[in-house]
């Protein structure tokens, strides 16, 4: 057996993070051709809910094959299937064409995150998490790269049976199963600011490069909150994911007040990074509380519940902001992820003077 090594997640975080630029770039620029060509916010609801809620579907099923077959190989063979699918978008100019192949990009990309965050674990040493994020033909070369054990000897004791093992695991563990409601409750209220953007950028006149601008900013914000996950530990990561939680709140909130499109981009900034530190304290906990057998499940169950909470705000996303504006969206975002982290709370550790 292959010894776990940094270098081997590095390359797998590196994978991973190829992989969401290129289908974060590839959705920006849909969203936008949509917006552009039919003038309605309801057209981009139509586009996310085909593709996140597409994702919410599949997933669960997704992770059954990451605990049932080598996830090295069904990593790189997702990543092949999703180039192909999003070449074919590049021909594509009507609105209905462009969501067919989008759909079948989802479809191609959805194992993907729940195999390689299951395969972590395995290819590391504990506690070595780089960051969290998740196209395609570079992504699969630099999987296939790694030789490292991505799964662990399965015996028919420590199986797990069926694809709703990962909820019943996930639901079973009080901490997790905090979390996972909470986040389900942050998914229904931010789903609407991905709607938003579009014409948000519009309403300032910005057009397709202040759009960019808005996904970039909290792209960069995110990965430098990633990055600042290898602060993490076993002892401080709840407060971290509770503080940071309420500082994403903020962030979004505060957009609904932009005097300028200037506070929109330090807004999503500081959005950005805090909400890439939650997202690796997340996973690091998710990670580590699963046994390997069923850990792709219950990923892909977590991943399933925040997709299908994006899904949910998407089926009124559209009507709502064409008729209360883009802002709207922002403070409703605010909101919904304050109540989000004050569920988070009771997870706080207790001080010793404070506990029974």
């Amino acid at each position: 057996m292959i010894a776990p090594s940094r270098s081997a997640a590095r390359r797998i975080a590196l994978a991973r993070l190829i992989s969401l630029t290129g289908t974060q770039a590839a959705f920006t620029a849909l969203l936008f051709v949509l917006f552009e060509r039919t003038g309605s916010s309801r057209w981009l609801s139509a586009a996310l809910l085909v593709t996140f809620g597409t994702q919410g579907l599949l997933t669960p099923l997704a992770g059954v094959l990451g605990d049932r077959f080598d996830r090295r190989r069904l990593m790189i063979a997702s990543e092949l299937l999703g180039a192909a699918s999003f070449s074919a978008l590049a021909f594509a100019r009507a609105p209905a064409p462009l969501l067919a192949l989008a759909f079948l990009a989802t479809v191609a990309e959805t194992p993907f995150f729940p195999a390689a965050s299951a395969a972590v674990p395995n290819l590391v040493r504990p506690a070595v998490f780089l960051f969290n994020a998740s196209t395609f033909v570079v992504s699969a070369l630099l999987v296939a790269s790694v030789t490292g054990t991505f799964s662990r000897q399965r015996t028919e004791e420590e199986s797990y049976r069926g694809v709703r093992a990962g909820v019943r695991f996930m639901m079973s563990q009080p901490l997790l199963r905090t979390m996972t409601i909470a986040f389900a409750v942050f998914a229904i209220s931010i789903g609407s600011v991905l709607v938003a953007e579009v014409p948000l950028a519009t309403s300032f006149g910005t057009g397709s490069i202040g759009y960019g601008l808005i996904s970039t900013m909290f792209g960069l914000g995110a990965l430098a909150g990633s990055l600042a996950g290898r602060l993490l530990t076993e002892s401080n990561e709840r407060r971290f994911l509770v503080a940071c939680s309420f500082v994403t709140a903020a962030g979004f909130g505060s957009v609904a007040l932009a005097p300028a499109f200037w506070f929109v981009l330090v807004a999503m900034l500081v959005s950005g990074a805090s909400d890439g530190l939650v997202d690796v304290a997340v996973e690091v906990i998710y990670q580590r509380l699963s046994p390997d057998a069923v850990r792709s499940r219950v990923i892909a169950a977590l991943e399933s519940v925040f997709l299908l909470g994006l899904a949910v705000s998407f089926l009124f996303a559209g009507p709502f902001i064409d008729v209360l504006g883009p802002k709207a969206a922002y403070a409703l975002a605010g909101a919904g992820c304050a109540v989000s982290a004050l569920m988070l709370v009771p997870l706080l550790p207790r001080s010793p003077a404070t506990a029974p």
